[in-house]
């Protein structure tokens, strides 16, 4: 019986190729080139501690996998070289700095001696100067000895100090960096070995085996730049992405794929619980009236035209409720946590730029620019920064905007228009017959000034109540409302389209009731 044993190749540099990135997590995938043959072992070391042993796979473009090993080990056998060179720096390094001490301390011995001398010298030259004839030249030829020797000695240790410091400096550091390999030398790390085996007339041809795998600390964000064009009637809208991962490997000149789905979350099914009928005896209550906010979405047309300026190779894949976005660049990503802000996409998208300011909820007026998605994919919620000629004008969130569908941006507050809400009525009084209803009435005034120095369309926005009952009725009353209006009756949405001249103040007023049956509880209304 004979036994095939798995032949050993050594495979071209492994790199990853490709990762896709989700909001929690990332896939990568690794690739290695072989010479193919019956039983092929291609390794991939040095897989990295975050990834998730259970998702790695393997597949090869010839022939089949026929299996896969994956082990855990220490990082002790990669870092053993590195460990015993900075064992054998750290060794010398001690041994010159106990060579320099020694030194440091036979030159402080010499020092001291030869300050000795000086103080001994100087003593019989004093006693000298004491007597009838005295002769001061040999004196002086050992004092000047004495001081020269106490001075090349406090050089010759202030040299060795010096150096003593230096190498104190360098071996902190050496220490720091063993510190950093005998943590890494506790990590654990995966390899894995895929055998492949091909059929005969295969034999010799190159295949390509992949490895993916799943990790964790990896994740991804979206962004956008909106700068106005308002002489062109364009937005150029810029989508980015922040990518950062901590998984310890670095994505070196890798294809990004930015994912929006959620793995685990998207392929879990919805359950049905059990269903149950019943009834339960309640007294009659009273209808109280209550106030109901909500926002109301509208189905709009698209602005005519199509994106400019894109960057080329942008591929957008639907993958049913999610999306996934490739980045049309290699890039790189560090594995230690840094983020990298990545450019998606740039579109130059036809708009129609307006000035529009809704009182009752801010007293400004808004730059405002209407316009479709044009670009190949939705705009995921993210914040966007919005600039004009002048900068910087603002930075807000997004929310999600379907591939096709109207959206606004806003670039700014317009500094020279001002607008003035003041409330004019707001009572209630009986009314029908005996009493049979509460009338609540309402009227506002809007004033608008304009201090730009030039004549500016602005559109203002107001609103009426919605009633949601066959016996409360709402009603604009025209008479006290400001002509040239345009209502939404779904959301009781009202606009003006106001031409106003420099320096001028013009006034909008809205009136309106509304009639409740006495019948109902006002709740403090």
């Amino acid at each position: 019986m004979v036994t095939l044993l798995p032949l050993l190749v050594t495979a071209l540099p492994l790199q990853i190729e490709r990762v896709v990135v989700y909001p929690d997590r990332a896939q990568v995938i690794r690739i290695a080139s072989v010479s193919c043959g019956a039983h092929v072992a291609v390794p991939f070391e040095h897989l990295p501690p975050a990834v998730d042993r259970a998702s790695i796979r393997a597949r090869t473009s010839l022939g089949t996998v026929a299996g896969l090993q994956v082990e855990e080990h220490t990082r002790a056998d990669a870092f053993a070289p590195e460990v015993k060179r900075l064992e054998e720096q750290l060794i010398k390094l001690y041994d010159e700095l106990k060579s320099l001490r020694d030194d440091r301390r036979r030159i402080e011995h010499s020092g001291e001696l030869a300050g000795h001398y000086t103080e001994v010298t100087q003593k019989l030259l004093q006693e000298e100067l004491a007597a009838a004839a005295p002769n001061t030249r040999n004196w002086d030829q050992a004092l000047e000895t004495a001081l020269s020797t106490k001075l090349r000695t406090d050089n010759e240790r202030v040299a060795k100090v010096a150096a003593e410091r230096e190498l104190q400096r360098r071996l902190g550091e050496l220490e720091q960096q063993r510190a950093r390999l005998e943590t890494s030398l506790a990590r654990h790390e995966f390899s894995a070995e895929a055998l492949v085996s091909c059929a005969a007339g295969q034999a010799g041809k190159t295949a390509r085996v992949e490895l993916s795998y799943f990790i964790g600390g990896a994740s991804w964000s979206p962004s956008y730049e909106a700068r106005a064009e308002e002489a062109a009637g364009m937005v150029e809208l810029t989508s980015l992405a922040t990518v950062q991962q901590s998984s310890g490997e670095s994505w070196s000149h890798a294809e990004l794929v930015l994912s929006t789905a959620v793995p685990r979350q998207d392929a879990t099914p919805p359950e049905l619980n059990k269903l149950n009928v019943w009834a339960e005896e309640h007294k009659e209550l009273k209808r109280v009236l209550v106030r109901r906010e909500e926002k109301q979405l509208h189905a709009e047309a698209a602005i005519a035209g199509t994106a400019e300026g894109d960057i080329p190779l942008l591929r957008a894949t639907s993958q049913g409720i999610s999306v996934q976005l490739t980045v049309p660049d290699p890039a790189d990503v560090a594995g230690n946590g840094t983020p990298v802000r990545l450019t998606i996409a740039r579109h130059r998208m036809k708009a129609r730029f307006a000035l529009r300011s809704a009182p009752q909820r801010m007293p400004y007026v808004f730059r405002i620019a209407d316009l479709t998605n044009q670009a190949p994919f939705p705009l995921l919620a993210g914040p966007v920064d919005a600039f004009r000629d002048n900068g910087l004008m603002g930075h807000y969130s997004l929310e999600r905007v379907a591939q096709g569908a109207r959206f606004h941006l806003t670039f700014g507050i317009e500094e020279g228009l001002r607008i003035k809400r003041t409330a004019l009525e707001e009572t209630k009084r009986q009314s029908g017959l005996f009493g049979a209803k509460h009338r609540f009435r309402f009227a506002y005034r809007l004033e608008l000034a304009n201090y730009l120095g030039r004549s500016e369309e602005v559109e203002l926005l107001e609103r009426i109540p919605v009633s949601e009952l066959d016996d409360v009725e709402v009603a604009l009353e025209t008479d006290r409302t400001t002509a040239g209006y345009q209502l939404q009756s779904d959301d009781g949405l009202l606009t003006w389209r106001l031409r106003i001249a420099p320096n001028e103040v013009h006034s909008t007023d809205l009136g309106f009731h509304v009639d409740v049956p006495s019948s109902y509880d006002l709740g403090g209304l």
